[in-house]
């Protein structure tokens, strides 16, 4: 009874031993503060009868919220993941040491990032104009005679209601609430809050604060403070600000007459000079700048570090291709094989390629996955063509390679058979003379329609995202059923390049232009996945996905304006318009 178990002697390096340390204590300071990391165990030695105190159940693991998704991950999980670093390795490559999520990664392999979109944060211009005509809090809902607290409306609590109308009016409050708080909080540098929900990972590595130095031009892009240590990430801000209570009549607005100029100050909001902050008032709508370390030990290195996005993605489309073609020729070739081989084969391939190239490019391997996420979660369009260019080449070359390594079945095979099956192997079609058009085009439709509102599923951190890894793993088992469940009609392409590249493989190998004469490679692998993907991700947006950063979320007048914002840069990159003030400068 109250007997101490002593724990075995360790050695230390050096020679000597060290002291006995009790299992239950340990002198002086705890293992975190030590470095000594201590297993749990489901026994303690008290009067020598174990006890079972230690032990949880899943209900208490999960806090009540059992999913089939299974448990979150635990840090003690995480901690038993990370790998051996040897003393001295971050010195010579010190990209090693970078905070995680440094910078966002549209990837299939964990979940989505979270990023502001231009069409989620108000313009000078609508800065200006909210400030000529100012409006009190929950003024719009009160307006209609509702009773409101303006801090339940702005932490997102409304009342359902049969009138369209009254709920409108609240989400206008909520959303002009929300906006002058964040942006207050830019144009007084407050960036600590907005840094600490980047990013709602732990890691073991220390994060360091974004921080915005005021200057003459403007905003400064976003820098980092490699000194200090930022607080753990999953940490909430505290927020204590408090809006001021509904007034029982409303105050009469500023008379447009009487518009402030810029340089004066209205209360509780900071000064505005317009010429010296940028269109959109937080530093993380421009790009994203960030002070990265790169190894770079060689001239490729540097090439690398420019281009490694497309390269990775190139790499994933070839490995995952080789894999899937040569499952199909093997099938073809041997003439007995079992067809849902080949389904099993192109899911693991699609595993293996999101395991090479998630973490960099995050392994879209398809381009209608790659303007999914431009539209609907934020990826950059100026990335777009690069990734194009990287899947396309990817599928020719994957396509190149497996028919030089079959070269020499594939023609013992067609001494006594047609060509068709061998044209089959790498390129989709309608597989069966009564399958229509219509049939192929829905068929393509309905097959990319669930990839697509399945990929977005796994991507949303807000939904049941699986551990860390597992979504290669599972993207690869959805593909395999997608591919059990639609080849038997068209071949299942769901992708434009996985079919388009291989055609034009074949067609350079001397198949003929018969590859090209049947529409169905245009209604099937483009228009058929690249309409079922905009529309799946409208899906999953409309009835599940809260986030702003998708279109579906935020009103229809920000897309517009975000689109003619978008539209009027690339028309002056292309020298097709001149502004007002160029004609000023001209004239």
């Amino acid at each position: 009874m109250g007997e101490r178990v002593a724990s075995p002697t360790r050695s230390i390096p050096g020679g000597g031993r060290s002291e006995f340390v009790s299992s239950t204590e340990q002198p002086g300071s705890s293992g975190a503060d030590t470095g000594v990391r201590r297993r749990s165990t489901a026994t303690s030695r008290r009067g020598g009868v174990p006890s079972l105190t230690s032990r949880t159940t899943l209900a208490q693991r999960t806090q009540g919220q059992f999913t089939l998704a299974g448990p979150d991950e635990t840090p003690q999980l995480r901690l038993a993941h990370e790998p051996f670093v040897h003393p001295g390795y971050a010195e010579l490559n010190p990209e090693y040491e970078q905070p995680a999520n440094a910078k966002p990664v549209w990837s299939l392999a964990k979940p989505l990032p979270r990023v502001v979109r231009p069409g989620m944060v108000p313009t000078k211009e609508e800065l200006l104009q909210s400030r000529a005509n100012a409006e009190l809090p929950a003024e719009n809902s009160q307006n209609l005679g509702l009773d409101v607290d303006p801090n339940d409306l702005e932490a997102g609590r409304i009342e359902k209601s049969a009138d369209p109308r009254k709920i409108a009016a609240q989400v206008e409050d909520a959303r002009l609430q929300r906006e002058n708080n964040f942006v207050n909080k830019i144009l007084n540098g407050d960036t600590t809050s907005t840094s600490r929900r980047m990013s709602r990972t732990s890691s073991s590595r220390i994060r360091r604060p974004l921080t915005v130095e005021p200057s003459a031009g403007g905003l400064s892009p976003v820098q980092e403070d490699r000194n200090s240590a930022q607080p753990e990430a999953t940490e909430e801000p505290n927020n204590d600000e408090r809006l001021p209570p509904l007034p029982e009549e409303p105050e009469h607005h500023v008379d447009d007459e009487h518009e402030p100029k810029e340089e004066e100050e209205v209360e509780g909001f900071p000064s505005l000079d317009h010429a010296a902050l940028p269109d959109d008032l937080h530093p993380l709508v421009q790009e994203l700048v960030e002070d990265e370390v790169h190894n770079n030990h060689t001239t490729w290195s540097v090439i690398r570090t420019h281009h490694r996005e497309p390269l990775a993605e190139a790499l994933g489309v070839f490995v995952q291709l080789v894999v899937g073609f040569s499952a199909d020729l093997s099938v073809t070739l041997a003439g007995a094989g079992n067809p849902n081989t080949t389904g099993w084969a192109w899911g693991f391939a699609t595993m293996m390629a999101i395991y090479i190239s998630g973490g960099i490019s995050g392994a879209h391997l398809n381009p209608t996955i790659t303007m999914m996420l431009w539209f609907y979660r934020g990826f950059p369009k100026r990335m777009m063509p690069s990734y194009f260019l990287a899947q396309f080449l990817g599928a020719f070359i994957a396509a190149l390679c497996v028919y030089g390594l079959y070269y020499y079945s594939i023609h013992h095979y067609l001494a006594t058979n047609g060509p068709i099956d061998i044209v089959n192997s790498f390129v989709t079609s309608q597989r069966e003379d009564w399958i229509g058009p219509g049939t192929a085009f829905f068929n393509e439709f309905v097959g990319t329609l669930c990839l697509t509102v399945t990929v977005l599923a796994l991507g949303d951190d807000q939904n049941a995202p699986p551990g860390a890894g597992m979504n290669s793993l599972i993207i690869g088992f959805v593909v395999a059923c997608l591919s059990m469940t639609f080849s038997y009609q068209t071949g299942a392409a769901f992708n434009p390049s996985r079919d388009f590249g291989p055609r034009l493989a074949l067609l350079a190998l001397g198949y003929g232009g018969d590859l090209f004469r049947n529409p169905y490679w245009f209604y099937g692998p483009w228009a058929g996945s690249l309409t079922a993907s905009f529309i799946g991700a409208f899906l999953y947006d409309f009835m599940i996905f809260t986030g702003g950063e998708s279109p579906v979320n935020y009103p229809w007048e920000r897309t517009q304006r975000a689109m003619r914002k978008s539209k009027a840069k690339w028309k002056r990159r292309l020298h097709m318009h001149l502004g007002k003030k160029d004609k000023e400068y001209i004239g």
